[in-house]
C-alpha cells in the first residue's frame, strides 16, 4: 500500500509541475498586459483597416470549442449514459475553461477593461455584440450548474472520512452535500432539463458569435447567411475533438477510468461531422465564386491563391482531410490515432477561424491598397498565457473532481502488480 501511496505522490508530483509551468506563463502574461495596458493596443499588429486580429480570432475559436464540448455533454445526460457519465464531466469542464477564455480574449481587444463599462451603461439591445456578451454570460451560469450536479455527488462521497477535504467541498457545494439515492435521483432530473437547455443554447451561443461578422452589411466574405451553420458545423467538430483530447488526457492526469473504445466511439461522431464542415465551406466558396461579385471574389482569391491561401490549404488537408482518414481507416480507427486526428482538427478549426476572419477585413481599398496584418510578440505572449489559464483551470477542477478516483485507480494498479508478483513466485 505503501508503494500505492508513493504511486499516487508522483502523479500529484507531476502535475504540481505543470501547475507551476502555466502559473510562470501566465505571471509573464500579465507583465506583458501591463505593457498593452499602458501604451494601447499600438503595441500589437492591429490597425484602422484590420481592426480585429488575433484576439477575436481565438474568442470566435473558443466559443466554438465551447459550445461543441457541451452538445457531447447535453447527449450524455438526455441518453441516461451513466458509463459516459466522466465523459460528460471532462466536457463540462473544458466549456467552461474555454468560455472563460473567449470573455478574456474580448477584455484583451477592448485594451482597457474599463471599455466594458461603456457596453454595460449605454446598452444597444439591436447591437450582435451586446447579444453576445448576453449569451455567453447566460451559457456560463448554464454550464457551472450542469458540473455542479454532474461531479456534487462525486465530491461529497470522495471526501467523507476527510474533515479538510469535505469543508472544502461543502464551500464549494453551497452546503448542499446530501447524497442520498433521493437527492442523486433529483441532481439527475435537474441535470437532464439543463442538458435539454443547453443543445438550443450551444446553437444560440455560436449563431450570435457568427452574426456579429454576418450583420455586418458590405461586409464581404462575412455577410452570407450560411455563416451561423458553418461556424455551427465547426464548433461541432472542434468541440468534439477537444473532448476526445480532454477525455485522453484525463485518463493519463486523473486517472478516470475511461475504456479506449469510448474513444474510439467519440472518433466516429467526429468521422461523421467532418463531411458536414467541409460541405458547407464548399458550398460557401462555390456560391462566392459563382456570383461573380468583385469584392466578394478579391476575398476568394486571397483565401485560395493570395497570403491565406497556405492556411487555407494547411486547414483542407491536415484538419480535413488528413483527419477524415485517420478516423475511417480500419486500421487506424484506435485511441492513439483518435487522438491524433482530433489534435489535427483542433488546429484546422482554429486556422479556418483566421481566414473567415482576416481577408474581409484585409482586401483592398478604394486605391486598391491591400491592408496587411501581422500579429506582434505581444498578442501571441498572451495568447499562450491565456491558453495556460484555461488549461491550469482545467487541471484544478480535475484535480479536485477526480482525486479520488485518481487515488484508488493507483492503488488497485499496486495491488494487481503485487498479485501477479506473489503468483509468480508461487509458480
Amino acid at each position: 500500500m505503501a508503494n500505492g501511496t508513493s504511486g499516487f505522490n508522483e502523479w500529484q508530483r507531476q502535475g504540481l509541475w505543470i501547475e507551476t509551468g502555466l502559473i510562470l506563463l501566465i505571471g509573464w502574461g500579465l507583465y506583458t498586459y501591463s505593457l498593452q495596458f499602458m501604451k494601447g493596443l499600438g503595441v500589437t499588429g492591429l490597425n484602422k483597416p484590420v481592426f480585429w486580429g488575433l484576439y477575436i480570432a481565438n474568442f470566435i475559436f473558443s466559443v466554438g470549442l465551447s459550445a461543441g464540448g457541451i452538445a457531447v455533454s447535453a447527449l450524455v445526460h438526455i441518453l441516461n449514459k451513466e458509463e459516459m457519465k466522466p465523459v460528460a464531466i471532462i466536457a463540462e469542464m473544458l466549456s467552461i475553461s474555454f468560455l472563460i477564455l473567449s470573455g478574456l480574449f474580448i477584455v484583451l481587444d477592448l485594451g482597457q477593461p474599463t471599455r466594458l463599462l461603456y457596453v454595460i451603461r449605454n446598452a444597444n439591445f439591436s447591437s450582435p455584440l451586446l447579444w453576445d456578451v448576453t449569451v455567453i454570460n447566460s451559457y456560463l451560469a448554464l454550464c457551472l450548474a450542469l458540473l455542479f450536479f454532474s461531479a456534487r455527488g462525486q465530491m461529497v462521497k470522495a471526501a467523507l472520512g476527510h474533515p479538510r477535504r469535505l469543508a472544502v467541498v461543502r464551500l464549494l457545494t453551497l452546503g448542499y452535500t446530501d447524497v442520498s439515492e433521493r437527492s442523486l435521483k433529483r441532481d439527475r432530473r435537474i441535470l437532464k432539463a439543463l442538458a435539454i437547455v443547453s443543445i438550443p443554447g450551444a446553437v444560440a451561443l455560436h449563431s450570435v458569435t457568427a452574426w456579429i461578422l454576418g450583420l455586418v452589411k458590405g461586409q464581404p466574405g462575412w455577410n452570407t447567411p450560411i455563416l451561423a451553420p458553418l461556424f455551427i458545423a465547426s464548433a461541432l467538430a472542434s468541440g468534439l475533438a477537444g473532448v476526445i483530447v480532454a477525455v485522453w488526457a484525463g485518463r493519463r492526469l486523473f486517472h478516470v477510468p475511461i475504456p479506449g473504445r469510448t474513444i474510439t466511439q467519440l472518433g466516429t461522431y467526429l468521422f461523421l461531422s467532418i463531411p458536414v464542415l467541409a460541405y458547407l465551406l464548399f458550398t460557401e466558396f462555390l456560391t462566392v465564386g459563382y456570383s461573380g461579385s468583385p469584392t466578394h471574389l478579391a476575398v476568394l482569391e486571397e483565401i485560395l491563391w493570395g497570403r491565406f491561401s497556405k492556411i487555407f490549404w494547411f486547414d483542407t488537408i491536415v484538419g480535413i482531410f488528413i483527419p477524415f482518414v485517420l478516423l475511417g481507416l480500419p486500421w487506424t480507427r484506435t485511441p492513439s490515432w483518435t487522438v491524433v486526428a482530433s489534435f489535427l482538427v483542433i488546429v484546422g478549426v482554429f486556422a479556418e477561424r483566421t481566414y473567415v476572419l482576416l481577408p474581409s477585413l484585409m482586401r483592398g481599398g478604394p486605391l486598391d491598397m491591400a491592408s496587411t496584418y501581422s500579429p506582434s510578440s505581444i498578442e501571441w505572449i498572451l495568447m499562450a498565457a491565456a491558453y495556460s489559464l484555461g488549461l491550469l483551470l482545467f487541471l484544478l477542477a480535475g484535480r479536485l473532481i477526480f482525486s479520488q478516483q485518481a487515488r484508488e485507480r493507483q492503488r488497485d494498479n499496486v495491488m494487481a502488480e503485487e498479485e501477479g508478483k506473489w503468483g509468480f513466485q508461487h509458480r
